[in-house]
């Protein structure tokens, strides 16, 4: 004796198979919008963990590869500071100063020509002293306070101190700025002596340039005919200063011009060599970006084949869950109501 099928299973049958076309344009819809061939982890437990790995790989490179390009950002900053030193040097060297040592006008001439040395003293500190947001640039470590202080008499200090005191800027030279930037930040262990507990060196970026390293620091003796052995500054700001000076002095001394102006050529070639430095650390930052990049681009590809899936399959799966719903919703013309069918549209 056949099963007799009543008008009431029939209904309660495609009712129940319009809700799983229902579900299925939902997925589709969802994998669409998402990227996604799940939405929960229960759906694929080893996929999901693999997901949730890689998504937070890529946020951790993400968040490295936004410190390289900040710190790009901060090093060209630095580079252009040099920059504006090396013009300012090389105007005091090239034009005013040896312009003053041969103006026919004397002492009129030699006391203008000290003017814009003066000048362009205070143009090399105010260099010094930009600032990238609210951080000063050439501070080493010191950020929040002003590096250089250049006070009347002509002392010239570096975060508070005398820059012609060689052993208060030794320590200060060698100031460090470390910054995570994916080479596998670590520490010295506890045990490792002076240096326990500190971040290891080549683990990551140094952000910091002490500026007293671009204008140089404690002082040298030197030869001066007429009047011996002198103990000149190695700074290019306080040379410059003493520079006008000697020449508004009552009596001119060219010896003394001479000695203050080679020293000063000295630093100003110092001076340049710090390029080199900016220039290797800007270098660095360029291919460790390209590598997390590449790592960034990786990890996609990677999370991809682990939960996602692609935008054209998901697109065509979604077409045809759309089809299937609205041939569902057709063929129940003939076993539903109009009222029901037309809420279901």
């Amino acid at each position: 004796m056949g099963m007799r099928i009543t008008t009431n299973m029939i209904r309660r049958n495609y009712t129940n198979n319009l809700m799983q076309n229902i579900g299925g344009l939902e997925k589709a819809r969802k994998q669409v919008e998402t990227g996604r061939r799940f939405q929960w982890s229960y759906e694929d437990p080893s996929a999901a963990a693999k997901g949730m790995i890689l998504e937070r790989r890529n946020a951790r490179t993400a968040d490295y590869i936004n410190t390289v390009k900040n710190g790009q950002k901060w090093i060209d900053s630095q580079s252009d500071i040099l920059s504006d030193l090396s013009k300012y040097a090389n105007q005091i060297d090239e034009s005013e100063f040896t312009a003053a040592m041969n103006d026919p006008a004397g002492t009129v001439g030699r006391d203008a020509f000290a003017q814009n040395l003066r000048e362009l003293q205070n143009s090399l500190v105010k260099a010094l002293n930009t600032q990238y947001g609210d951080t000063f640039l050439m501070a080493g470590t010191d950020g929040r306070n002003v590096p250089f202080d250049l006070k009347e008499d002509g002392t010239l200090l570096y975060q508070g101190k005398d820059v012609n005191d060689a052993a208060a800027m030794d320590p200060l030279k060698n100031q460090k700025l470390y910054v995570d930037v994916g080479f596998g930040l670590t520490f010295y262990p506890e045990t490792e002596g002076e240096h326990a507990g500190e971040i290891v060196p080549s683990s990551a970026f140094d952000m910091a340039f002490p500026g007293i390293l671009a204008v140089g620091s404690g002082t040298t003796q030197v030869e001066v005919p007429g009047k011996g052995t002198m103990e000149l500054s190695n700074n290019i700001i306080v040379l410059a200063g003493q520079m006008a000076d000697a020449l508004t002095a009552e009596e001119f001394d060219r010896d003394l011009c001479n000695a203050l102006w080679d020293q000063f050529k000295a630093g100003r070639e110092d001076l340049q060599d710090q390029f080199a430095r900016v220039g290797t650390k800007a270098q660095l930052l360029e291919n460790t970006l390209s590598r997390l990049e590449t790592d960034e681009q990786n990890i996609k590809e990677q999370y991809m084949d682990a939960v996602g899936i692609e935008p054209a399959l998901a697109i065509t799966n979604e077409s045809y869950a759309m089809y299937s719903y609205n041939a569902a919703l057709k063929i129940g013309t003939s076993l539903l109501g109009n009222s029901l069918l037309d809420f279901m549209k």
